[in-house]
């Protein structure tokens, strides 16, 4: 009897059949029925072998074999191994990353390389990367020479990839880069994955919409009409758009609809909005995700030798991705022990594999100290909290209870066994019972630890100068906030962080009393909280005037209001141990 075949396999049966029809000798089947032959088998080998979602099944000698994916083992991929949060160097050399997926097992990258030409690279898991082609607008274009070309954006509309970039662009033969230009960006276009692409074209020519601009000046539209560098295209459900920076006090972030492009959404920059002293006039590089009907606009901020960081912004529409909600840091620039630039990271695209999200950044190198040195690619397996906000690249907040007139010193430990130690000392850390891990051990040299290599964390403790006693917690790789319990100790304060609601919305803390039951509220009120995201409770209801010991609240509640009406006010409550130092609460 013939094994029955799954309907989805009558395809491959078909390709087998008309493989087979008229190629087949006494000597046995043509390559062509033999390959189709092949990819029977497996299918049929596989069938029902799903590899926990996180490989691909392969037929072994008639056995179904899974083939997983980075960061999973096992023979069913359902565990993860101890490289799942690594960071990995992807292209050397290699900066503005950005790329192209077609499916799970194909994906393009690309970026800036040597301001002449465009590398892009092919890969079918996005960890081996191999080049497969250089675009040289200048040779697709013989009218015209450009140079200067960075940040592609390779995506694909209506069946047809595009290829953004910024240039500066001269007539055939002429000197480049030229006075009295400033960069702007171009779109190429290819009709299928051989992604040989044709002349640029300028967007929106001879138009008053958001438009390539050759000269320096602004439009008189305004200068937000200008699409300068950082072009990134988002397909959404409301359709096709485009996001860009434009230069006016610095650089600003704007898009528009590409099927009503009259309208410009401006999301961030100093020329609209009041923008902290760190990020140093520079908004750029606009990314695009929609997770969990969640959207995000991640963008850099700072100068490359300076500042520059990552962060991004939370909203439910596109549009309502401005600086009026908050604006979240995803990395920071990390500095040695004497303040001197040693990493930085930046400019940033977001990609999913079989649910999986991963950040793919260029990451800069200054060795010696404050000397720039290089920027390759590098990815990073990305992890979201409980309201869709992220986990950091490279900060971890430790906290640990309070043992009266003792002193504090911090171990790492990494996945490979070895101890970096102390990583910042007792001259650091003194008696606070917090410290934030941004990468660095200033105690241990500057060494860089990256957080997907730290096994645990170690206090150590002493009322004396002699460091034997500590306390180590385990650590997951990715998480922004570890808590440690030392025998004895007594809990100082708790950071309360809860979810944003509305674009303007006010917050206000209520406490639960754990002796009586009762609640107090607003223990915190709005006239104090008003559109923060966080708090530190020390012990004190300020609005009330009265002291509630930390021990003593069996939970904390955070109440939402927009316009001052708390009359409709919506609360989200989270049960408190009386010991733990943080307590992250989602408003429903």
């Amino acid at each position: 009897m013939l094994p029955r075949i799954p309907p989805r396999l009558v395809p491959f049966i078909a390709l087998a059949l008309t493989a087979g029809c008229g190629g087949v000798e006494d000597a046995g089947l043509s390559p062509e029925a033999d390959g189709a032959s092949s990819i029977i088998t497996q299918a049929l080998v596989c069938d029902g072998v799903t590899c926990s979602g996180h490989g691909v099944c392969r037929d072994n000698a008639g056995s179904a074999v899974c083939v997983c994916d980075e960061g999973f083992t096992g023979s069913s991929c359902a565990t993860r191994g101890s490289n799942f949060y690594a960071r990995t160097l992807l292209v050397p050399g290699l900066a503005d990353p950005d790329v192209h997926k077609e499916n799970d097992d194909l994906f393009f990258l690309t970026g800036t390389g040597d301001a002449r030409t465009v590398p892009i690279y092919e890969t079918n898991d996005l960890s081996s990367f191999r080049f497969k082609r250089g675009y040289d607008p200048s040779v697709a274009d013989p009218a015209y020479d450009y140079c200067m070309i960075w940040a592609p954006d390779l995506g694909k509309a209506n069946g047809v990839y595009n290829l953004y970039f910024s240039a500066q662009r001269v007539p055939n033969g002429m000197a480049c880069p030229a006075s009295g230009q400033d960069v702007t960006t171009f779109v190429a276009s290819a009709s299928d994955l051989n992604l040989d692409f044709g002349a640029p074209r300028p967007i929106n020519p001879n138009t008053t919409l958001p438009r390539t601009t050759i000269g320096s000046a602004c439009t008189p539209q305004g200068c937000n009409r200008n699409i300068r560098i950082d072009a990134a295209t988002f397909n959404d459900t409301s359709g096709s758009w485009l996001f860009y920076v434009w230069f006016q006090n610095g650089n600003n972030i704007s898009s528009f609809n590409l099927a009503a492009p009259a309208t410009v959404y401006n999301h961030t920059g100093p020329a609209l909005y009041s923008t902290p002293a760190h990020e140093e006039g520079i908004n750029e590089a606009p990314e695009l995700l929609k997770r969990n009907g969640l959207y995000y606009l991640f963008f850099s901020t700072g100068w490359y030798n300076s500042q520059y960081a990552m962060n991004y912004i939370m909203g439910d529409s596109l549009p309502a991705l401005t600086r009026t909600r908050a604006v979240r840091p995803l990395s920071q620039a990390m500095r040695n022990a004497a303040g001197a630039l040693i990493q930085s990271h930046g400019h940033n695209v977001v990609v999913d594999r079989r649910g999986e999200y991963f950040n793919i950044f260029h990451q800069g190198v200054f060795q010696p100290a404050g000397t720039f040195t290089s920027r390759s690619t590098y990815k990073q397996r990305m992890a979201f909290k409980p309201d869709g906000s992220l986990h950091s690249l490279n900060q971890v907040n430790i906290r640990w209870t309070r043992l009266a007139g003792y002193s504090y010193s911090l171990d790492v430990v990494l996945r490979d066994g070895t101890t970096v130690g102390p990583c910042s000392a007792v001259g650091i850390i003194g008696t606070a019972n917090k410290t934030v891990f941004n990468g660095v051990c200033p105690s241990a040299n500057s060494r860089m630890v990256n957080k997907g290599d730290i096994a645990a964390f170690r206090i150590f403790y002493s009322n004396n100068g002699v460091w034997g006693p500590f306390v180590e917690k385990a650590y997951d790789g990715v998480s922004d906030d570890v808590f440690l319990e030392l025998p004895g100790g007594t809990t100082p304060f708790v950071d309360l962080t809860w979810s944003e609601e509305e674009t303007g919305a006010q917050y206000s803390i209520d406490v639960q009393r754990r002796d009586t039951g009762a609640w107090i509220g607003p223990c915190i009120g709005v006239t104090s909280v008003n559109r923060a995201l966080a708090w530190t409770y020390s012990g004190r209801c300020d609005t009330p005037g009265i002291n509630v010991a930390i021990s003593n609240i069996s939970n904390f509640r955070i109440c939402t209001a927009m316009n001052g009406d708390w009359s409709r006010a919506r609360c989200g409550a989270t049960a408190y141990d009386g010991k733990s130092m943080h307590v992250p609460i989602v408003i429903p």
